[in-house]
């Protein structure tokens, strides 16, 4: 193991309490994912990973981002008192922000410097500026420009040698708010050369053109901002770090937002989410249901069209949007899965359909709550459609995250959604998309009874409070906390004269099963109404259903007699069924005298080309399937038989997505609680006690062929490939082009991985050599 290294970050970790270290891992769940870290060294690696980073970065408010960079831009000098003075905040605020920082695992204090992981630091440092010192620039450059930049910065140059002209500038462009003035009134040309020449790497010089009196070089030069070095311009450290400054009106840190408050009683608040819960209960319910009788048609690369989300959207007379939604967040709670025959319920489904409302609502709120994506609100690949429930990268997640945490009290959701940038400052979005993500936030929160009218419901709170906490069962630990806010609702039917039932409540896995059968949906709400039409009641005996085991079990759904047209229906229905028998010889009609010269001399049959064998018996030389279909198209209500004259009951099919390593997630990876995480480093910092045995044939074949990978990362890659899991990797492929994918490792041959590739949807090989980083999945 890597020893811990004084000063480092791990050494921080190492000499962090149990509580503190225990938060830490509370606010950084990812890291918490086994295989664990083993000892501090490892838990530094897998903190200061680029994926681990980014999932912590985008819980920071535009302060903290602010402090992180100027932590950055200040490098090995970085104090809190330095911070402050660069900011102009008083040290209590920044010290604040230092702290978060810390806590959330992106800082460390090394005596009095603040100190960030490597990788950040060269993230941030890149953004402000990453040019050398001027002590080191100045050295290259003749004594006159020195001269020119020293009294244009107000300093005195006259008559100084060369190292006193470094010292004289060195000390100017150390006042960097007065730098910053000085950035902010040059003319916009000028402030735009500053900022291309400030970003290049360290080193990288820009040619200088063609001497022109007015160009923006020239500008930079008098202003004593750019220095001419043999020939070329080079901005130092120094400026770059006070045109980043400049770009900021002050104050740079504002502090938290004062939200105004939204008014909602809390009766009506309560009784909206409720209705919304139960909405989108019934909602989710219909899409599984549907999709067990029958998966939803899938696209050739996957997904559900366009087509066929309007066919059922239409059939369970939902809105497009809800459909949308149900789709996406049922896959993502792992209640929908992709069969050869389509997307249809997992195995889950069955166990979740049994649950309480309040389980069933945390499961599919939590999913919803950490999706990367807006459900109502896809990003397009190529100006097309990424159908659901396919994945994709987006900032949408990170958007509804932060609204619902800021709008939590009582706070009003569209003022937060005006401040977003505060609350939310590396979304990345142009201003007119971020509308369309916050809404997106608005439309799927009312739909999910997390909001209501402008304020964050009781629901929704418990929702992010219980993220926060990253309990070791969040649904659980949810479901209890909004218990008495979702009580079941009984469910109950009410049979009408008029051949309809009024259903309320959540429908039973019975109720939905009897009524599917025998009727069809024609309004949903808060109260659903199903029609009996013969149609559909013939469908019921079809499938299994007589007229007598009919009537029982309407009568106990509803807890009273049939009333008398609904009787009478199933009566004439079940009197006509059967009198055409369809035998399976490929094929026989078999009826009464009568009703074959009938069948016979219809003409809309004609193409199933009947011949009377017999004065009762007709033949076709189409399937049995076709017979049944054409003849009750007719109008004719047919039975099947087999050869022998049986009776051949027809299956209402309930599908279900099973278990495949190319339609959905690997084996999925245990999460250790953060205290027992945090107890098991204190005992063994240097993770030299392992009870599996250490690093094994995998992990050493890995790091042989990509020693530039960490002991984390190679650990992760490792356990992937041998317990057939997932994992997140960058790789650069042979072009030089670099993507973020989600892979399933199978086979380790020679120096490739051959890999389920979801990006691609299809088998990939991916050279170990060009991973260039392993992250959780």
């Amino acid at each position: 193991m890597r020893p811990v290294v004084s000063g480092s970050f791990a050494e921080y970790l190492a000499g962090l309490d149990e509580t503190r270290l225990a938060r830490l891992l509370r606010l950084r769940p990812d890291v918490r994912i086994e295989p664990v870290p083993r000892g501090f060294g490892q838990l530094a690696e897998r903190l200061g990973g680029a994926e681990s980073l980014a999932f912590a970065l985008r819980q920071l408010t535009r302060d903290g981002v602010r402090t992180g960079q100027a932590v950055a831009a200040l490098g090995g000098e970085a104090t809190v008192r330095k911070v402050a003075r660069l900011l102009g905040a008083p040290e209590p605020v920044v010290a604040d922000l230092v702290t978060d920082l810390c806590e959330r695992g992106l800082a460390w204090l090394d005596g009095e410097t603040v100190r960030l992981p490597d990788r950040l630091a060269a993230h941030w440092s890149a953004e402000v500026g990453d040019g050398r010192p001027v002590a080191d620039v100045a050295r290259s450059v003749r004594v006159e420009d020195l001269r020119v930049a020293a009294a244009a910065l107000g300093a005195e140059a006259e008559g100084l040698r060369k190292p006193e002209l470094i010292a004289r500038l060195a000390d100017a462009l150390a006042d960097t708010p007065a730098v910053a003035r000085v950035v902010a009134g040059l003319p916009r040309p000028a402030r735009d050369c500053l900022d291309v020449l400030s970003h290049g790497s360290p080193g990288a010089f820009w040619s200088l053109p063609a001497p022109r009196p007015a160009g923006p070089q020239r500008l930079l030069a008098a202003a004593g901002l750019a220095l001419n070095v043999n020939g070329r311009w080079e901005v130092p450290r120094e400026v770059a770090v006070a045109a980043w400054l400049a770009e900021f009106e002050p104050p740079v840190l504002t502090g938290p937002l004062d939200l105004p408050s939204a008014a909602m009683s809390p009766a009506e608040m309560l009784a909206t989410a409720q209705a919304a819960a139960q909405d989108v209960l019934r909602a989710v319910t219909s899409v599984l249901d549907t999709a067990r009788s029958k998966p939803l048609a899938a696209l050739k690369k996957g997904g559900v069209g366009a087509r066929e989300r309007t066919r059922l959207a239409a059939r369970l007379a939902l809105p497009a949007e809800t459909v949308l939604l149900a789709i996406d967040v049922a896959h993502a709670a792992g209640l929908l899965g992709h069969t050869d025959a389509g997307y249809a319920p997992t195995e889950a489904f069955s166990r979740w359909r049994e649950e309480e409302p309040s389980r069933q609502w945390a499961e599919l709120a939590t999913a919803w709550f950490g999706m990367e994506h807006a459900p109502t609100s896809r990003e397009q690949d190529d100006g097309k459609e990424v159908p659901p429930p396919l994945p994709l990268a987006s900032g949408a997640g990170m958007i509804r995250r932060a609204l619902v945490r800021a709008a939590a009290g009582g706070r009003s959701f569209d003022a937060a959604g005006r401040q977003l940038d505060w609350f939310c400052p590396l979304h990345g979005y142009e201003p007119d998309e971020v509308g369309q993500k916050v809404e997106a936030v608005v439309r799927e929160g009312h739909l999910l009874g997390v909001l209501a009218g402008d304020v964050v419901t009781d629901c929704g709170e418990r929702l992010a409070a219980v993220a926060d906490e990253s309990a070791d069962d969040p649904v659980a630990e949810l479901a209890d906390r909004v218990a008495s806010l979702l009580p079941e609702a009984p469910c109950t039917v009410v049979l009408q004269s008029d051949l309809t039932a009024v259903v309320s409540g959540q429908l039973t896995v019975r109720a939905s099963r009897l009524l599917g059968a025998a009727a069809v949906c024609e309004t949903r709400g808060t109260a659903s109404i199903w029609r009996f039409t013969p149609e559909t009641v013939r469908h019921a005996l079809d499938t299994g259903w007589n007229a007598e085991s009919l009537r029982q079990e309407l009568a106990v759904l509803s807890d009273r007699p049939l009333p008398q047209p609904l009787d009478y229906l199933i009566a004439d229905v079940s009197r006509r069924h059967g009198q055409v028998r369809v035998r399976g010889l490929r094929s026989c009609v078999l009826a009464d005298e009568a009703t074959v010269t009938e069948i016979l001399h219809t003409r809309r049959l004609g193409k199933l080309h009947l011949a009377r064998l017999a004065p009762t018996v007709l033949s076709s030389p189409y399937e049995l399937d076709n017979v049944l279909a054409a003849l009750r198209a007719a109008g004719f209500a047919p039975v099947a038989e087999d050869a022998e004259g049986a009776v051949i009951i027809e299956e209402n099919a309930e599908h279900e997505a099973a278990a495949s390593r190319r339609a959905g997630p690997g084996a999925t990876r245990d999460r250790v609680s953060a205290t027992n995480l945090a107890a098991r480093l204190l005992a063994d910092p240097e993770g030299e006690t392992v009870s599996d045995g250490g690093p094994g044939e995998t992990f050493e074949q890995l790091a042989e062929l990509n020693p530039r990978l960490s002991a984390a990362e190679l650990a992760l890659l490792a356990d992937a490939l041998d317990q057939e899991r997932d994992v997140a990797i960058v790789y650069r492929d042979k072009n030089g082009t670099r993507t973020r994918r989600a892979i399933q490792p199978r086979v380790l041959f020679g120096r490739w991985l051959e890999s389920w590739c979801y990006l691609r949807n299809g088998d990939r090989d991916f050279t170990v050599a060009n991973i260039e980083s392993v992250a959780p999945a």
